[in-house]
């Protein structure tokens, strides 16, 4: 039967057991340090971070571009007129200023 520790837990019967518990802490313990070694590398943070911007930007492009493409010549002829138009009143009001 197990003793119970001073931290509460049962200590180990046998050797064995003993042996397998210290197996066990020092895998639990090798992930934690593997864990906090990636959160310190910042480099690699930073390119992942950069990595799933460009991805959503490249995704939104796509659906941008796609709704652009379904729309009629006539509606994207009217948008271009009144971008030209805007600039034109853009450029004469700086005229006139002059």
């Amino acid at each position: 039967m197990a003793e119970r520790s001073p931290s509460g837990g049962t200590a180990p019967a046998t050797k064995e057991e003993l042996r397998e518990q210290i197996a066990h802490t020092r895998e639990e313990l090798g992930r934690t340090v593997e864990e906090l070694a990636a959160k310190t590398d910042v480099k690699a943070r930073a390119r992942e971070k950069a990595e799933d911007v460009r991805e959503r930007a490249g995704e939104r492009v796509s659906r941008l571009s796609a709704g652009v493409r379904g729309l009629p010549l006539r509606v994207m002829a009217a948008a271009g007129s009144a971008v030209a138009l805007g600039v034109g009143l853009l450029i004469a009001r700086k005229v006139r200023r002059r």
